[in-house]
């Protein structure tokens, strides 16, 4: 399956409330300025249908933010960056989500940019990768015998424990970052940059929110 197709597969799932992959936050009157990191070409905007908000989604990888931005261009604003560095200025979301990059993506750093774009009594939301996905992951690729997807998944799996215990992540010899996510860890990490935080169980997904404190 090609980049676009994936992501337009996801958006039949992001429109279709009866898959059980389906899950995004859930939008309030108040949320007019939001942002989704690892946006893909707008998916999980347009499944929201928030086009009376303004909508900015983000991404690393160039092919689908020119689909998107061709496509949906009229609805979502397209910028190209990585999660730890947000090209936009403090004090202007009411709302960052993040549906599935936050595993790929150094959360320490990440976590403290959303903090920061985020205005007084704004909203974090993100749905974690748990450690028995990397375990699947390193089992699946011993059996099949694909040496290299052993090392990298070994190394998504020691990383996460890496974030788990010490609060932070490596990246891989490539220079990509991939970790899976400690319920009780992401929590700790929210509360001291300043949220408020509860975690939910959505279907197959464990969905961490928080809200800025006073």
């Amino acid at each position: 399956m090609g980049v676009i197709d994936y992501h337009l597969a996801e958006l039949e799932i992001a429109k279709n409330k009866d898959d059980a992959r389906h899950v995004l936050p859930t939008l309030y009157d108040s949320d007019q300025t939001i942002l989704d990191i690892g946006c893909g070409i707008g998916q999980s905007f347009l499944a929201l249908d928030c086009t009376d908000k303004t909508c900015i989604g983000l991404d690393v990888a160039e092919e689908v933010l020119q689909y998107g931005r061709t496509h949906y261009g009229d609805q979502i604003h397209f910028l190209r960056s990585p999660a730890e560095k947000l090209p936009l200025p403090s004090n202007t979301f009411n709302l960052v989500f993040s549906r599935v990059s936050l595993p790929y993506t150094n959360i320490p750093v990440a976590l403290q940019e959303i903090r920061r774009v985020l205005q007084p009594d704004g909203r974090v939301w993100m749905t974690l990768h748990q450690r028995h996905m990397t375990v699947k992951n390193v089992t699946k690729s011993l059996k099949s015998l694909k040496l290299l997807r052993v090392v990298y998944f070994t190394y998504v799996l020691l990383n996460g424990y890496l974030l788990k215990y010490f609060g932070t992540v490596v990246p891989f010899i490539n220079g990509r970052v991939e970790s899976w996510q400690d319920t009780d860890k992401m929590k700790d990490l929210l509360i001291q940059n300043g949220f408020e935080v509860d975690v939910q169980q959505v279907g197959r997904h464990t969905v961490i929110q928080g809200r800025l404190r006073p």
